[in-house]
């Protein structure tokens, strides 16, 4: 009996002094269940010019898993946000609203000054310069609802 007292509390102590085991890391928003991870880099906004209420952003996207399909996206810091395309036609700068970009698994999607972007449309008091503005970025995943939120910087003229 001694020994199997001593075996035991030799064992307790062994399991007590061991590394615990690593759980998982639970599912976020950004991975769901089949298993398509988004990410994402310099997420910006510009301040408004001159008390414009209307200004651009950007972010660059990943998608790890399978192609996604960026929808939408919204803030409170903003009444309306559109995704939009800028392109040179005859040697002028053309700008358009679109419905969605594609990210191909393994691929990213920029969205910059100059090219695909983020138009911003009644733009609340609290952008200015050095905050930071959350914005949730809406995906189709393979025919499931995805979301990410993104915080971005707010750059002024000159960043």
């Amino acid at each position: 009996m001694t020994r199997l007292f001593a075996s035991t509390a030799i064992l307790a102590l062994a399991a007590a002094c061991s590394p615990a085991t690593e759980t998982p890391a639970p599912a976020t928003e950004t991975a769901p269940a089949e298993g398509v991870v988004l990410s994402y880099t310099d997420a910006f906004v510009m301040e408004p010019i001159g008390g414009r209420d209307m200004t651009m952003g950007g972010v660059t996207l990943s998608a790890m898993g399978g192609d996604v399909t960026l929808t939408s996206a919204s803030s409170p810091a903003f009444g309306t946000i559109e995704l939009h395309t800028m392109a040179m036609v005859d040697d002028k700068m053309t700008m358009r609203k679109v419905e969605s970009f594609e990210i191909a698994d393994g691929g990213e999607l920029k969205l910059e000054r100059g090219g695909n972007h983020m138009m911003m449309f009644d733009v609340s008091e609290d952008v200015v310069g050095g905050e930071t503005v959350d914005i949730t970025l809406n995906f189709d995943a393979g025919g499931k609802a995805q979301t990410l939120v993104i915080e971005a910087n707010v750059r002024v003229v000159g960043e």
